[in-house]
């Protein structure tokens, strides 16, 4: 992922959305919370929203809702399975455990431009992952949009997220 120093720079209405979002469930708090989170409220992102649950000892990310754009680009709808159980083949240069480690520690935002790679050509996309908590110090979910666009030409040549396990 090249990272973005703001999410403004990336240049994209849906991401600032979500971040307008976030900051306002947020309030005066370090992170909002999961239970902050009204999918009516954001309808518009929900295709390529994806929700994450945070487990510790050891550190997982659980997928827990994944968008229809998401799980088509991806090949495979892999809501409900463990981010250590799936092998990102179209991911070239993002390590997302590492992504998910930063927010949990930083209790900050990633934002960045990541690419996709199908069978023949990759394609950049901009993400924003944003940290929530229960309890306003821990991570225990996370919410991010990724703004990807394939030509249907693109999505006949994605290479599809397998369940390694």
């Amino acid at each position: 992922m090249k990272r973005a120093a703001q999410i403004s720079e990336l240049d994209s209405a849906p991401l600032l959305r979500l971040e307008t979002y976030w900051r306002e469930k947020r309030a005066d708090r370090a992170m909002p919370s999961r239970n902050d989170i009204d999918p009516a409220e954001i309808k518009e992102l929900l295709p390529q929203i994806i929700m994450a649950r945070i487990e510790y000892d050891p550190l997982r990310v659980k997928y827990s809702i994944v968008g229809t754009a998401c799980a088509r680009h991806a090949g495979f709808d892999y809501t409900g399975r463990y981010l250590d159980e799936l092998d990102f083949a179209s991911e070239t240069d993002t390590d997302w455990m590492a992504i998910y480690a930063e927010i949990v520690a930083r209790k900050q935002p990633v934002a960045g431009t990541c690419l996709f790679r199908t069978a023949d050509l990759e394609v950049p996309y901009r993400v924003a992952v944003f940290p929530l908590s229960s309890d306003g110090v821990r991570v225990d979910h996370t919410i991010a949009y990724e703004h990807l666009t394939l030509s249907l030409t693109e999505m006949d040549h994605v290479l599809p997220v397998k369940p390694t396990r």
